[in-house]
């Protein structure tokens, strides 16, 4: 009669540890064939060698990443199977960051010569998983040609660059300063911002105190973005162009972003949050015709 109760209250004890080791530790378990409806065009598969990547993060104390030891992305190497077979990604960390936060981008695909181009594709794709506690949703942020600001270096002794044949100087001043066309883009250079961005970024949002002024219809600088949000396992992401919005400024593109340009990708998180993302395969997909 004392045997029920026991076995009984083992089963509960057992249950209820299953449920707990569930909560705590996801399972790993991926539907590899997801992919399979698509064909893709490799941008960053971070496989080998440099992952192409780099970070920058404001200067709180404590915070990770911590910019001043290294801007470098490196790539991480998780024991087989991984995710697909796939043993190489990316772990993208911040927290602690009281300013205005950190950030991730792809400097590999910045230049001309290295344009990202996915002609005759729908969109981006990703793998991506957020494990644990970490904060979930980030901001995507896309560059084409036209929305790149990509300045050429100043020269040590200071001041602005000189043009060059590559460069277009609209004012004739021999260098190349706001309201040029520097090379890598097609768009003019914005003013220094340092104080702050446009008031039309973000919705038209800003702190009182963050300048009103709005930039020209043809001025570098407003991204095209969305929001992800990851769960505790992979996902595969497939991000249509349509999907890709920027601002509502007055330098916003007809036709949306040009996929034959793609200039840089970047995942910014915001001061006060605490994120993990893993980041891998990042392509351009199309559907596969129906058969093949």
């Amino acid at each position: 009669m004392k045997r029920a109760p026991s076995t009984l209250v083992l089963a509960l004890l057992l249950g209820a540890l299953g449920c707990s080791e569930g909560q705590h530790h996801p399972t790993d378990a991926i539907d590899c064939s997801v992919a399979d409806a698509y064909e893709f065009l490799n941008i960053s598969d971070f496989s080998a060698g440099d992952s192409g990547w780099f970070l920058y993060a404001d200067n709180t104390p404590g915070g990770v990443p911590d910019a001043s030891l290294s801007s470098n992305v490196m790539i991480a190497t998780v024991a087989p199977p991984g995710r697909c077979g796939d043993t190489s990604m990316v772990e993208l960390r911040a927290s602690g960051h009281n300013v205005y936060g950190a950030g991730f981008g792809d400097w590999a695909h910045n230049a001309e010569a290295s344009r990202a181009n996915g002609t005759g594709y729908e969109g981006i794709s990703f793998w991506a998983r957020s494990p644990g506690a970490a904060d979930k949703t980030f901001m995507l942020y896309v560059d084409d040609g036209r929305t790149i600001v990509f300045p050429p270096v100043a020269p040590p002794e200071g001041g602005l660059p000189a043009a060059t044949s590559a460069d277009q100087d609209l004012d004739g001043d021999g260098f190349v300063g706001a309201g040029d066309v520097a090379r890598g883009t097609s768009c003019r250079l914005p003013p220094d911002q340092k104080l702050g961005r446009p008031a039309c970024y973000y919705g038209g949002v800003l702190p009182p105190a963050s300048p009103t002024r709005v930039p020209a219809p043809d001025e570098c600088g407003n991204q095209f973005h969305t929001y992800v949000t990851t769960t505790e396992s992979w996902q595969l992401f497939t991000i249509p162009w349509s999907e890709l919005w920027q601002w509502p400024c007055p330098n916003r593109l007809e036709g949306g972003i040009d996929p034959a340009d793609i200039a840089a990708l970047q995942i910014k998180f915001p001061q006060g949050t605490t994120f993990d993302v893993w980041l891998d395969n990042i392509a351009f997909y199309r559907r596969r015709a129906a058969g093949g």
